[in-house]
């Protein structure tokens, strides 16, 4: 069975370094980088898959609003009409779960679906739905989509929430992490990894929510960082008082430590 060629934006990220790593021999694989390389330059021919990982993701310490549609939108867009153009056959998008709008309840539980209302907040969150909807508008028999919207990602040096989380865990012995009541939907580089495999090969399309099979809670999370590094943690509870002082005071960051947010 010949190989299927496989182009890939945003090759030396997180994931597209890791994918490139473990199937590199599977693939014939074309890694572009957009900054130096216009969508309109590229030579897509013989091509049979793009996989669009390139995007500005949130920035801790703010990017313009435009910049976020200028990357993760018009980039987009321009990507899949040139692909499209030169015949490639499938397109494969890295979205996101914010386009769901939430970092979580600690009230509720919350359970969403690739069929769940999206309410996009953020401007990365915005940015990535309208290059969803420009993808659909897009698609047709000659030219499939498929859209992946990851919930956090961890594994080894992995970046975002999950890296500064893992971060606290090894620098502070007694943390405020023993709650196991709610639990959140994560994913595994390496289960990702698998999933997008799976999609690419067997082109599966619409939109897909890769996650692992056990949803977990912060204090599970804290744990198994603990247990990895070799560090003794102790855990506790804040009174209940400094807990919805600090929810009414820091709403975002409590829900996205403690609140319940999972996928289906």
């Amino acid at each position: 069975m010949d190989k299927k060629t496989l182009m890939i934006t945003g090759a030396s990220g997180f994931i597209g370094s890791n994918f490139i790593a473990r199937y590199k021999d599977k693939y014939n694989i074309i890694p572009i980088d957009l900054i130096k390389n216009k969508p309109e330059d590229i030579d897509f021919k013989n091509v049979d898959c793009v996989l669009h990982l390139a995007a500005l993701v949130h920035q801790m310490k703010g990017a313009p609003r435009e910049k976020y549609f200028e990357v993760n939108t018009e980039l987009t867009r321009r990507v899949a009409k040139c692909a499209k153009a030169s015949g490639v056959k499938h397109f494969v998008f890295y979205s996101t779960v914010a386009v769901y709008g939430t970092h979580g309840s600690i009230e509720k539980k919350m359970i969403f679906d690739k069929n769940s209302k999206v309410n996009p907040i953020t401007p990365y969150a915005q940015s990535k739905w309208e290059a969803e909807e420009i993808l659909r508008k897009l698609e047709d028999n000659s030219f499939r989509i498929s859209i992946l919207r990851p919930p956090m990602v961890y594994g080894n040096d992995c970046p975002g929430n999950m890296k500064r989380l893992e971060k606290l865990v090894k620098t502070i012995s007694v943390l405020p992490f023993n709650y196991d009541e709610n639990k959140r939907t994560l994913v595994s580089i390496e289960k990702l990894l698998n999933i997008t495999d799976e999609i690419i090969r067997q082109e599966i399309l619409g939109v897909i929510i890769p996650k692992d099979n056990k949803d977990v809670s912060i204090k599970e999370i804290a744990e198994k960082i603990a247990f990895k590094n070799n560090k003794k943690v102790k855990l506790y509870k804040f009174p209940s008082l400094i807990f919805n002082i600090l929810v009414k005071l820091k709403p975002d960051i409590m829900e996205s430590l403690y609140g319940d947010l999972r996928f289906r």
